[in-house]
């Protein structure tokens, strides 16, 4: 818990890397692989001769990500070549954008937890530039390795303004951005494997001061749960520091994770350190109109705007909005379902989605995450169970799954051809629920000493006996009856 004597200040730069068939500037693979140096050319490795050609994809999926974060886009941008010298950047300098951002402003909302209540809050973005990825090092005692895969996958960097003021909101925030690109197509968001890596910049000083203390940057921070805890630890050694007299400087650490706590790395470089120069290699590329045009029809409804909607429109709440947007697949879904029923449907349509469908689909390890169910299917089978047709216990039990495996027949007609149809018979139902009742005398002195919990487990049982064909509400009424 953050002193009431001081307020830290956090900025972020996020590194996301853009999910592309090949890398920035050369035809290299770029996805994740654990064989070291087997996504490599003499492209990649900047060989003396080769040039490099920029990747059009990664362009496109920079822009889509500056539009549903409200940025402004670089309409002429051009590369430039950032200089310095470390064992795993082939060239010896860095290919990015550093006078032209490929997107400016904007900003990301997220959302804090606060007494059980979830509040929207947004952080201002600064800019976003491309850039392609260093090598990986990966040491032993006795020496190091160079891993050159990921060099020159294509990268974008998301640099935002210094507008947080703890741990919690930088963990919220990356949350929010981690869900937004997997939700885009943007990238996969994978930070044990790289795919998206947290700089964060942080600085402390008295409460209602209006002035920046000196700022501490932690690099390449690979989970939310480790930026959370290293900012925890850099903080109050800060607060510490400024309380015993000792200045904060400006300079890089890393963070321990076995060990939670941050050390130095090295003194923090300035812009003019790096010599930046227009890249010769590289023309300018132009983002028209077309263009920009052409994937704006390709992009999803905006998360933001549909959990609002999901909200004060349809009468969710906010972890069923938070979960409904989750994937564009589970959006269009939903969306396409309740046009054929009601809005006033959303939350049965929503129990669905989050209860039985996405238990089977997780436990099933189908690769969509409706399975092969289509919205008609889904109206369908709801009216079905109101018009008493079939009980909701054998529609998920027995019909659900049959469905999502993608079953082409109608709910109805399954439900005839398996003999599902809910029987309207009261008096077998009460021979079942009566002869379950006789056979549970310890059962039924538990239930009249206090335990009314195993109401529920009555109604299970004689829903076992009738194979889900009977209506729970009925024998939940019988067997209450009957243990007065």
């Amino acid at each position: 818990m953050l002193s009431m004597e001081w307020e830290a200040v956090i900025g972020l730069e996020l590194h996301v890397q853009l999910l592309t068939a090949s890398k920035l500037f050369s035809a290299d693979p770029a996805h994740f692989t654990t064989e070291p140096n087997t996504h490599i050319s003499a492209i990649s490795l900047a060989h003396p001769g080769t040039l490099p050609r920029l990747n059009r994809k990664a362009i496109e999926q920079a822009v889509k990500l500056g539009l549903a974060c409200h940025a402004q886009i670089t309409r002429i941008n051009y590369f430039d070549r950032k200089n310095y010298f470390y064992p795993d950047l082939p060239r010896g300098y860095q290919i990015t954008q550093h006078h032209t951002p490929i997107c400016r402003g904007g900003y990301l909302t997220f959302y804090l937890e606060n007494n059980a209540q979830f509040i929207s809050k947004q952080i201002r973005i600064h800019h976003m530039h491309l850039e392609e990825d260093a090598g990986k090092l990966l040491h032993s005692a006795r020496c190091s390795w160079v891993d050159f895969n990921r060099a020159g996958v294509p990268l974008l960097e998301i640099v935002t303004e210094p507008e947080l003021h703890s741990p919690e909101e930088a963990a919220a925030c990356l949350t929010a951005l981690r869900r937004l690109v997997r939700y885009l197509g943007v990238s996969d968001g994978n930070m044990e494997e790289g795919s998206l890596r947290c700089d964060v910049n942080v600085s402390v000083r008295p409460a209602g001061a209006r002035t920046l203390g000196t700022k501490v940057e932690i690099k390449n921070l690979n989970s939310i749960r480790f930026v959370r805890r290293a900012l925890e630890y850099e903080i109050h050694r800060q607060i510490n520091e400024l309380k015993q007299g000792i200045p904060v400087t400006q300079h890089t650490r890393g963070y321990d994770e076995q060990n939670n706590l941050t050390y130095p790395q090295r003194q923090k470089e300035m812009a003019h350190d790096y010599r930046y120069f227009p890249e010769p290699d590289l023309v300018p590329f132009v983002i028209s109109d077309e263009m920009l045009e052409a994937i704006r029809q390709q992009m999803p409804p905006l998360q933001e705007s549909l959990m609002d909607h999901y909200q004060h429109q349809l009468g969710l709440g906010f972890s069923e909005a938070w979960q409904l947007t989750e994937t564009p697949a589970i959006v269009q879904f939903f969306t396409d379902t309740l046009h054929l029923l009601s809005p006033q449907a959303a939350r049965t349509v929503a129990n669905w989605l989050l209860g039985p469908i996405r238990a089977y689909v997780h436990s099933h390890h189908l690769p969509e995450p409706v399975g092969k169910l289509t919205p008609a299917q889904m109206a369908e089978l709801i009216q079905l169970i109101e018009h008493g047709t079939i009980s909701f216990t054998a529609a998920a039990q027995q019909l659900l799954p049959t469905l999502l495996e993608g079953s082409s027949a109608s709910p109805a007609q399954l439900i005839t051809r398996l003999g599902l149809h809910e029987r309207p018979d009261t008096r077998e139902i009460e021979a079942c629920v009566d002869e379950i009742l006789l056979s549970m005398p310890d059962k039924i002195k538990q239930y009249r000493s206090g335990k009314k919990g195993l109401l529920s487990f009555f109604v299970g049982e004689v829903m076992k006996k009738t194979r889900g064909k009977a209506n729970p509400q009925l024998i939940h009424e019988l067997i209450r009856e009957r243990l007065k």
